[in-house]
């Protein structure tokens, strides 16, 4: 399904991404989870199905496998890679979350402002105080922690 644009998706599908998209999670699992059954090859549908268990269900390490066997099966649809994303980051690994988003855009694919838009939503680390000093250096964790709290964060 590599380089579709959303209206040229299956109706089924376009439909559950678009409920997902606004926030209607239980729908759009239902969406995802009937066409499933009728397709059970769709890569997309196993990806969002896998990414909704994860997210609302709190089905970590299920939700987390289908979304890899997605990413695996069509490696090219970068929506996969979205949703891999949104489940490591549901599980609370960033580092996986950011790599999944990263081979996600590195892909051509129309889908790339789902990416772009996710990516803006997860942050973005401060460069360390003492550009010379390694992130880990003791002296650069100390004074990041320092000028944290001083901008009013905890």
């Amino acid at each position: 399904m590599a380089d579709l644009e959303l209206q040229d998706l299956p109706l089924r599908l376009k439909e559950g991404v678009q409920l997902v998209e606004r926030g209607a999670l239980d729908k759009g699992r239902a969406v995802f989870e009937g066409y499933l059954e009728i397709h059970p090859e769709s890569a997309l549908a196993l990806s969002y199905a896998g990414m909704l268990r994860t997210v609302k269900d709190g089905l970590i390490h299920e939700g987390l496998d289908m979304c890899r066997e997605a990413a695996r099966r069509d490696p090219q649809e970068a929506l996969c890679f979205l949703n891999l994303a949104r489940a490591y980051l549901a599980m609370g690994d960033r580092y996986q979350c950011v790599r999944a988003v990263n081979k996600g855009l590195k892909l051509r694919s129309p889908h790339r402002e789902y990416l772009n838009a996710f990516y803006s939503t997860i942050g973005r680390r401060r460069n360390p105080p003492i550009g010379f000093l390694s992130r880990n250096n003791p002296i650069n964790a100390l004074l990041g922690k320092l000028s944290w709290r001083l901008e009013g964060r905890k």
